[in-house]
C-alpha cells in the first residue's frame, strides 16, 4: 500500500468516541479514564498509541508489555522518516522511535500517561512524516482557516500569538476570527515573516500550526528548529481526515475533552453513515458528479470529492474518470449522475457581507452564470429531478465539513438518513462562533436546486 492508503488506515477509521472522559486534572494528580474502545485503526496519531485507539492511557502500556512477551502484535505502517524520502515500516507502539519495541517504549508511554511535562513527543503528521514536537505545546502562530477552526474547538484561541495575514490586520478571513485580534501579523500564511518571533519585544510561540508542505513552506522545520519553536503539520481538511487532526492536536495542547466532545459529534454523522452503507456495493451506490463550477472532475485534497465519499456516494474518480481533468457538459450529460454538487465561496467562513446580499450573490452565481453551474448541466437527467445541490465553502471543507456530508447523505439516502442539519450547523456555529446565529446563513451554507427556483420565484 501506498503512504495515503496507510494514513486512510491510521487516520479515518471513525468510531464512537467514549462518553465517561475524565481529563488530568491539578497538574497531573488523576490519570485519564476512558470509556471502552473499539477502535483498532487509531485516530490519535501519537507514537505510544500503542493499542490503536483515540486515546493514550494504562491499556497503551499493557498493551506494550503483551508485545514484548510475544502475547500481542504490533501495527505497523507505512510512513516517511522525512518529507521527499523513502517509505519505512514503523508502529505506534514503537513510542520513541528507534525502530524497536521494548521496554525503553514502556517507560515512555508511562511518562505519556503521567502527562509528563518538557517531553517529546512523536506524532504522524499530515504527510505520512514521522514528526516530532515538545508536550504540552502552549502559544502559537496559525496560519490558513481551518487551523484557526481547530484552535477554536479545542478552546485555545487565546494561546495565538501571531496570526497570517488573512486574519491578522483587517485580512479576509479576519471577520470569522475576531477571537485572534489581538494577534501580531506574521505575514503570508505560504512564507511567513519568522524574524517577527524574534524581534525585541516579542514573544516566541511555542509552535506553528500549519499544514502540508506542498502548500506551506516545506521549509519551516528548518527554518524554525534553530530558534526553539516546534512545527506542526496536521490534517484539518484533506481527505476526511479531520477528526483525527483534532483529537491529535487536543492531545498535543492539552485540550483534550473539548477535542472529544468535538468528535463525539461528528461521529453522530460520519459513523451512522459509515455503518449505514458499508455493506451496499458500489455497483449500487448513487453517483455524484462534485464539481466547483461543473467544468472539472474534482478529486482528493479539494474538498468536493471529500464530502461525497463520506456522505456514502459514488464519485466519477470510482468510474475511471480522469481526476483534475476538464469535462464538457455533453460530457456531464453521458456520465449521468445521479446527483450533482457544486461549490460557492460565499457565505459562512468565506465572502460575506449580509444574509440577503451574500445568498443573492450565491443564487445569481448559480444560476446565472454562462457555461459553468446550473446553465452547464441544465441537460442532464440530475437537473431535470431537482438533484443538483449548492454548498458554500465554509462547510464544505474543514472541522465543519460533517454538516455539509449529512445534508448529502440525507439527499442521496433519503430512506436511510434523516439528520436534523440545521440542528447540527446552529450548534457548531453556537459552539465555535457564537458573535453569528444560524439564521445569518438560513437558505445560504446549503441549497438545492428547488430552493433556486422559488427564490427567482
Amino acid at each position: 500500500m501506498n503512504s495515503k492508503q496507510i494514513a486512510a488506515l491510521a487516520m479515518v477509521a471513525i468510531v464512537v468516541v467514549g462518553a465517561d472522559l475524565v481529563l488530568l486534572i491539578d497538574g497531573g494528580e488523576k490519570a485519564p479514564s476512558y470509556g471502552t474502545s473499539t477502535n483498532d485503526t487509531g485516530r490519535l496519531t501519537v507514537f505510544g498509541n500503542a493499542n490503536n485507539d483515540d486515546y493514550i492511557d494504562q491499556r497503551d502500556v499493557e498493551h506494550v508489555k503483551a508485545i514484548i512477551a510475544g502475547e500481542a502484535e504490533a501495527r505497523y505502517f507505512q510512513c516517511y522518516e522525512e518529507y521527499g524520502g523513502k517509505l519505512v515500516s514503523r508502529s505506534f507502539a514503537d513510542a520513541n522511535c528507534d525502530n524497536k519495541i521494548d521496554q525503553a517504549d514502556v517507560a515512555w508511554i508511562e511518562d505519556m500517561v503521567d502527562r509528563k511535562e518538557d517531553m517529546m513527543i512523536n506524532y504522524f503528521d499530515v504527510d505520512s512524516v514521522v514528526s516530532s514536537c515538545t508536550y504540552p505545546l502552549g502559544t502559537v502562530a496559525i496560519g490558513y482557516k481551518s487551523n484557526y477552526e481547530a484552535m477554536l474547538i479545542c478552546g485555545a484561541e487565546d494561546r495565538c500569538l501571531y496570526a497570517c495575514n488573512q486574519v491578522s490586520d483587517g485580512g479576509a478571513y479576519s471577520q470569522w476570527y475576531t477571537a485572534y485580534s489581538d494577534a501580531q501579523g506574521m505575514g503570508s500564511r505560504f512564507n511567513p515573516d519568522y524574524e517577527i518571533f524574534m524581534k525585541s519585544g516579542n514573544e516566541k510561540p511555542d509552535f506553528i500550526l500549519s499544514g502540508t508542505r506542498a502548500w506551506f513552506d516545506a521549509n519551516m522545520e528548518e527554518t524554525c528548529g534553530p530558534i526553539g519553536i516546534d512545527v506542526v503539520r496536521l490534517p484539518f481538511w484533506e481527505d476526511n481526515i479531520t477528526v483525527p487532526g483534532i483529537i491529535t492536536l487536543g492531545y498535543l495542547i492539552g485540550c483534550e475533552d473539548a477535542a472529544y466532545d468535538y468528535a463525539s459529534t461528528a461521529d453522530s454523522v460520519l459513523k451512522t453513515i459509515q455503518d449505514a452503507v458499508k455493506d451496499i456495493p458500489e455497483s449500487q451506490r448513487p453517483l455524484v458528479y462534485a464539481s466547483y463550477n461543473g467544468t472539472k472532475i474534482s478529486t482528493m485534497h479539494n474538498g468536493v470529492n471529500e464530502v461525497v465519499t463520506a456522505a456514502g456516494g459514488l464519485t466519477p474518480v470510482d468510474l475511471g474518470y480522469m481526476p483534475g481533468t476538464s469535462i464538457d457538459a455533453e460530457g456531464v450529460k453521458a456520465m449521468d449522475p445521479d446527483f450533482i454538487v457544486f461549490s460557492i465561496y460565499q457565505g459562512f467562513l468565506e465572502t460575506y457581507v449580509d444574509h440577503d446580499t451574500t445568498m443573492k450573490v450565491m443564487y445569481d452565481t448559480a444560476s446565472k452564470t454562462e457555461g459553468k453551474y446550473l446553465d452547464f448541466v441544465d441537460m442532464t437527467r440530475a437537473y431535470s429531478e431537482g438533484n443538483v445541490i449548492v454548498f458554500g465553502q465554509g462547510t464544505f471543507m474543514g472541522p465543519a465539513s460533517y454538516v455539509t456530508v449529512a445534508y448529502l447523505a440525507n439527499a442521496i439516502y433519503p430512506d436511510l438518513f434523516d439528520f436534523d442539519v440545521d440542528a447540527l450547523f446552529a450548534d457548531y456555529i453556537e459552539k465555535y462562533h457564537p458573535e453569528f446565529d444560524f439564521e445569518d446563513f438560513e437558505g445560504i451554507n446549503y441549497f438545492g436546486l428547488q430552493d433556486v427556483e422559488e427564490y427567482y420565484a
